[in-house]
């Protein structure tokens, strides 16, 4: 840790010796930015109308222009305040520039990817947040920081792990679901095109804000990559003024939300034996009541009573981060740095081994860097450097990921004796060897402690440089730019791997020499090996830009063209491991009249080597536009005090195919054989978008924004073997797919905000979120399943991941066959098993006495919710900072299944479900019965039925952010001018329906880690 600190202290010595020093002519004119109590507005962004010079203001307000400065407009904003547009002779006549407060969120700008447009000018759908408020988040991954912030944007957390960084453990979709073939989202940082995965790395410190693309009007140039959405990430950038360093350090403690009930081995025992009576082996098949009486005193060696979970997970889990940003510049060179390490414990317990030479301890190290720099070489060409990155050094026991130990975990019963077997005397190769059971190879302690370790060295690097000419001379406003980003992600492995003898106990718990060798495992020395994975992107960016005002009319339009080559990571030889490649022609042109009415034409041409050539590009056009009434000279009201409305409708396009390629092509291999057949006709999906809104203000604190949004598609890629019979001969996988598909996606935004500025001290601000997205797959091609199926159809009607399973009759009180004479009398026969007393009835919904897979019914929702929310507050108070950020989401489900759901999985780890299982003693009491007779074996219990069927809505408290900046006299004991404490809370509680406690509604498992509660102490300082 202490030489990661040094190295950054090196870091930031050598950057500011490399930095040009600020200087400017001592006869520019000093400006000042302030609010309307007077107050000094600290990091207001200034830019010219030409884009040729940007500063911020310092801590009392102030900014300086460059004498020689031509008579032109500049433009300025800062978060929380209205965008503000003055020339430079009204400027020198009046130093001082006031800023109104923007009770209605419509000042400052969002990023469109290709360009930037002001809120009040946006006619579409888009979100925005800042990287300020993001950084409110203590977390290692990008995607934990937005959960909840972005409205419209839903992000499922699969994987809780705190070390995995990102590669696929989020479910991220923009409205919901709009295709069958695709909905993952299109990433865009800094104009590069980047994968939705490897992304997770950036840290907030560096971002500027996250945009969310949701309509078509935002989404249409972006052609056959923007129907799920685009997500765009802007990075901060350096300014004119003086040198600016920020200094931050963290640190964290971290609990697991939920940890998982484990069972003693008295109950477990209980518990197992009546599992076997329920299945006819007796009252004691499993355990004797006497050895039930040694496990519960647990006094005796010989039966014991372990809890892995708490031998093999820590209850806390420690993070610490430092880091530093640098940035300023002049008029001619502008620099942004930032530099920051992570080092995140694991919640794995590693045992000391006297004998072992080598340490498996599992941990993280982050490196992150990022530096952007900005050149005006002279009055007409201007050019920039990103460079960007991380490196992640992880060491894992035993070489396994952390979830899959900890699965592992639930699979050792509380009454196996160990970790490791007694001293045995007389056979020293039988003493302190790994103890397992029958059916578990990898048993915890052996994994962690005698398999040896395998460290993974991750980089990735973005790396992007361009120039911009501006073509003043020819017309004013008109530019012309290009660039190229090259993303490579490398990882590398140095593996030690070593086996290690197992033994198992026999069954006769009365003694403890009754270890015996498991299979042929044997302790062997260490062996080495190297792997290493490389893939890359490659983009390369042309655009022509014309943003001019005459008068009341502006105009902001700009034509690009990019090309995208990328190598995904994938192995082997099939046609998955060659390049991707596209390439997009885009146009959008905005126009605006005094500021109140916008129309804007966006339109995009692209193509990809998916498809045949003569069926290659596709055309997404759209249109869109907005008034803001309010801004009328006949609009007098006292009441409303912003109403704008706006609508789009267009075209976007999608060449996710679900991971097949070249489908135009008829697979023919090298020996002759031929198998899928090719479709030349094929094209990218067009998905139709509509989006009507308004945005209301009230009493200048109140705003209501309402958004109604409708995808349609016709053309969705679909099997064409759906109604094609088996007997012609031809396996039905190989038929060509068609562009025949149709499905519809429909819902609202609605969100609802107070902000107030009470006084010069003093300001509050809340807003609520609520949207709803439901889809349904209206023709695939599905051919009916037959009359005798109760739903002879299984998407077609329905919602995409629509679930499915068995009906449990409940008609008799509890849905059990609760006596052999009950079970007789029903006349029903399971067709994947014979049900017991004490087992599901199940309703026959063809009533042709059998149940089933004909007798299977529509369940529940989704695993995408149809409905998210969000409320979030806060107020500023002096120098304290509050907020806080509700987070939920409804109308999502899932089946619980597998460890902690079926009771016979493994060895039979049981969960708080089991507790109050069907016996003849508990029903004829009248007792509570929570779950249906238990077994050994599967029985017919175990399948997906309404009683797995788990309701994955939750509300869940992520964050809340106490922040205090330290007395002016304090800080400036080192020369600082601000020093701020902070205090982050995440996770601290959720509110949900999940059957079991120990498993969260987001996670949906107990077989993987539960989500983290952080708390996170931080501090920072800027000079």
């Amino acid at each position: 840790m202490k030489k990661k600190i040094k190295f950054i202290a090196l870091y930031i010595i050598c950057l500011l010796m490399a930095v040009p020093s600020y200087a400017q002519g001592t006869d520019d004119v000093l400006n000042r930015v302030v609010n309307e109590y007077n107050q000094p507005i600290q990091g207001a962004l200034i830019k010219t109308e030409d884009g040729k010079y940007t500063s911020r203001t310092a801590k009392d307000g102030t900014f300086k222009l460059p004498s020689k400065m031509e008579d032109q407009f500049i433009h300025v904003s800062a978060a929380g305040y209205l965008n503000t547009r003055i020339s430079t002779d009204q400027l020198i006549n009046d130093e001082k520039i006031q800023l109104a407060f923007d009770p209605h969120n419509m000042g400052g700008e969002v990023n469109f990817g290709y360009n930037s447009y002001n809120k009040e000018s946006i006619t579409g759908a888009v979100s925005s947040v800042s990287g300020e408020i993001l950084d409110r988040t203590p977390s290692n991954v990008l995607s934990d920081t937005y959960e909840g912030r972005l409205p419209g944007l839903t992000v499922i957390n699969n994987i809780a792990e705190l070390t995995f960084f990102g590669y696929g453990n989020f479910t991220k979709t923009i409205r919901g679901i709009s295709t069958v073939n695709g909905y993952s989202p299109v990433v865009i940082i800094d104009g590069v095109i980047a994968p939705t995965q490897y992304i997770e790395f950036i840290s907030p410190k560096e971002i500027e804000s996250i945009s969310v693309l949701k309509d078509a009007s935002a989404t249409a140039a972006y052609g056959i990559q923007g129907s799920a959405g685009v997500i765009v990430i802007t990075t901060k950038r350096g300014y004119s003024g003086k040198l600016n360093v920020e200094g931050y350090a963290d640190y964290s403690f971290q609990q697991m939300t939920r940890r998982p009930q484990f069972v003693s081995s008295g109950q477990y025992a209980r518990l197992r034996n009546e599992a076997g009576e329920r299945d006819g082996l007796g009252k004691n098949s499993q355990f004797s009541d006497e050895e039930i009486g040694y496990f519960d005193a647990g006094n005796d060696p010989r039966y014991p009573n372990n809890n892995w979970f708490d031998q093999y997970i820590k209850n806390y889990v420690m993070r610490q981060r430092v880091g530093v940003n640098v940035g300023g510049g002049t008029d001619k060179f502008r620099y942004y740095s930032n530099l920051s390490f992570v080092h995140q414990g694991e919640p794995l317990i590693i045992a000391d081994e006297p004998n072992r030479k080598y340490d498996p301890t599992p941990n993280v190290n982050i490196g992150n860097f990022r530096t952007n720099m900005d050149v005006n070489f002279n009055d007409y060409i201007s050019g920039y450097m990103r460079l960007t990155g991380n490196v992640k050094r992880e060491i894992l026991a035993g070489g396994n990921m952390g979830w899959t130990i900890y699965n592992y975990i639930f699979q050792q019963p509380p009454t196996m004796y160990g970790p490791l077997s007694p001293i045995n005397e007389d056979d020293p190769d039988m003493s302190e060897q790994v103890v397992t059971v029958e059916g578990l190879d990898n048993p915890v302690y052996g994994i962690l402690n005698r398999s040896g370790y395998r460290t993974v060295i991750e980089t990735n690097i973005i790396a992007q440089a361009g120039l911009k000419v501006d073509l003043d001379y020819l017309a004013k406003g008109l530019s012309v730019s290009g660039s190229m980003a090259y993303q490579t992600y490398v990882r590398n492995e140095t593996g030690t791997n070593q086996s290690y003898r197992r033994l198992i106990r026999e069954d006769d718990f009365s003694t403890l020499d009754n270890f015996i060798q498991y299979k042929t495992f044997e302790n062997t020395p260490l062996s080495y090996g190297k792997g290493s994975l490389f893939f890359y992107y490659l983009n390369f960016l042309a655009s022509v830009d014309y943003n001019r005002r005459f008068g009341d009319h502006s105009i902001n339009a700009s034509a690009h063209t990019y090309y995208l080559k990328q190598e995904k990571e994938s192995t082997g030889s099939a046609n998955t491991v060659l390049p991707y490649k596209r390439q997009n022609f885009g146009l959008s042109a905005l126009y605006g009249y005094k500021d109140r009415y916008f129309l804007k034409a966006d339109m995009g041409y692209s193509g990809s080597e998916q498809f045949h050539p003569d069926h290659r590009y596709s055309f997404t056009p759209a249109i869109s536009g907005a008034w803001i009434a309010s801004k009328e000279d006949f609009f007098q009201s006292q009441l409303i005090s912003l109403l704008k409305l706006k609508a789009s409708y267009g075209v976007s396009g999608n060449d996710q195919l679900g991971g097949a390629r070249f489908l135009y092509l008829d697979n023919i291999r090298s020996d002759g054989s031929e198998l899928e057949i090719g479709n030349p006709r094929l094209e990218a999906e067009k998905i139709k978008k509509l989006n009507v809104g308004i945005n209301l203000g009230f009493l200048n604190m109140f705003t209501l924004d309402v958004d109604y949004f409708s995808d349609h598609v016709s053309n969705m890629l679909i099997n064409s073997s759906y109604t094609i019979p088996e007997y012609q001969g031809v396996p039905l996988n190989y038929f060509p797919k068609l562009n025949e598909g149709e499905m519809e996606n429909k819902g609202f935004e609605l969100s609802l905000g107070f902000n107030k500025h009470l006084s010069k001290d003093f300001s509050i601000f809340a807003q609520a979120n609520f949207m709803q997205a439901k889809n349904k797959v209206i023709n695939i091609n599905e051919a009916p399943l037959g009359d005798d199926y109760a739903y002879p159809y299984r998407t077609e009607g329905f919602s995409v991941g629509q679930l499915w399973g068995y009906k449990i009759d409940w008609s008799n009180g509890n849905g059990m066959f609760n006596s052999a004479e009950e079970l007789a009398n029903s006349k029903l026969s399971y067709s994947f098993g014979t049900p017991r007393v004490g087992d599901f009835i199940y309703k026959d919904l063809n009533n042709d006495g059998i149940i089933d897979e004909k007798d299977t019914a529509p369940m529940g929702y989704s695993f995408i919710p149809q409905q998210e929310y969000s409320l979030t507050g806060g107020f500023t108070w002096k120098s304290i900072e509050f907020s806080f950020l509700l987070h939920g989401v409804r109308k999502s489900s899932q089946f619980l299944s597998g460890m902690g759901a079926y009771e016979n999985q493994g060895k039979g780890i049981f969960n708080d479900i089991h507790m109050n299982a069907w016996t003849p003693e508990r029903y004829a009491a009248g007792e509570e019965i929570s779950f249906p007779a238990l077994s050994l074996s599967p029985s017919t219990n175990h399948v997906n039925n309404d009683f797995f069927l788990s309701d994955r809505s939750y509300l869940r408290l992520r964050n809340v952010t106490l922040a205090y900046s330290l007395p002016e006299r304090i800080s400036e004991k080192i020369r600082s001018e601000r020093i701020k404490v902070i205090l982050n809370i995440q996770n601290l509680f959720t509110l949900d329906n999940m059957k079991s406690k120990y498993i969260d509604p987001e996670i949906g498992s107990i077989a993987t880690f539960q989500p983290y509660r952080v708390f996170n102490i931080g501090i920072s300082a800027n000079f």
